[in-house]
């Protein structure tokens, strides 16, 4: 569901999603698929959600590869799906935009709520979470908002432009986790009753 999402965000053309943006602007600078560029960040994400828990990190937390390459070659598959999503004007971006923003939201609502395997980079943000004793939903947009604000250096800095974060990937950074809150408020009895 979140691949679908991350995917939604980049057909947006509004720049794409905090959790995707990284890999997206690494894919345009190295001219891999962004699966495969995401494959890469996966692991660099695991090895640091490593050291930052040390002892505390669970072993069942290693299927986060597994995962993490499930995750990287649906985001391939999933732009592929949604390959005649093509928004022409303003308004229509706009809105596949939030589509994706909430797509993103439930995905990862349901990947916390059954606390078995994280993706990478929702492991590595509630690793720091943890580190911080704070909830997952307030650490979020802080993760991602820093995910955006390095992709949007590597880009200037590699391609001579800015691209792959636009004013999309700033709306994304700041809603997704209290669309993930709003979510919780009103689906958490329906999920832990399907869990």
């Amino acid at each position: 569901m979140i691949s679908l999402g991350a995917a939604i965000s980049i057909k947006a053309n509004l720049g794409t999603a905090p959790l995707i943006s990284i890999p997206y602007v690494c894919s345009l600078i190295s001219k891999l698929s962004v699966g495969t560029v995401t494959f890469i960040f996966n692991i660099i994400l695991i090895s640091i959600q490593i050291i930052l828990l040390k002892k505390d990190f669970e072993k069942r937390q290693l299927l986060q590869i597994v995962m993490g390459t499930i995750f990287s070659a649906c985001i391939d598959f999933s732009l592929m799906l949604v390959s005649f999503l093509n928004p022409i004007d303003y308004i229509s971006q706009i809105l596949v935009l939030l589509i994706s923003c909430v797509v993103i939201a439930l995905g990862v609502l349901l990947e916390v709520k059954t606390e078995v395997v994280y993706l990478p980079a929702d492991g590595f943000i509630y690793a720091i979470s943890k580190v911080l004793n704070r909830e997952f939903a307030k650490v979020k947009p802080y993760v991602d908002t820093s995910m955006v604000i390095i992709a949007a250096a590597a880009s200037i800095i590699f391609l001579g432009y800015l691209a792959g974060v636009r004013e999309g990937t700033i709306i994304s950074a700041i809603i997704i986790g209290p669309i993930v809150n709003l979510l919780k408020n009103y689906l958490d009895s329906s999920i832990d009753k399907l869990i």
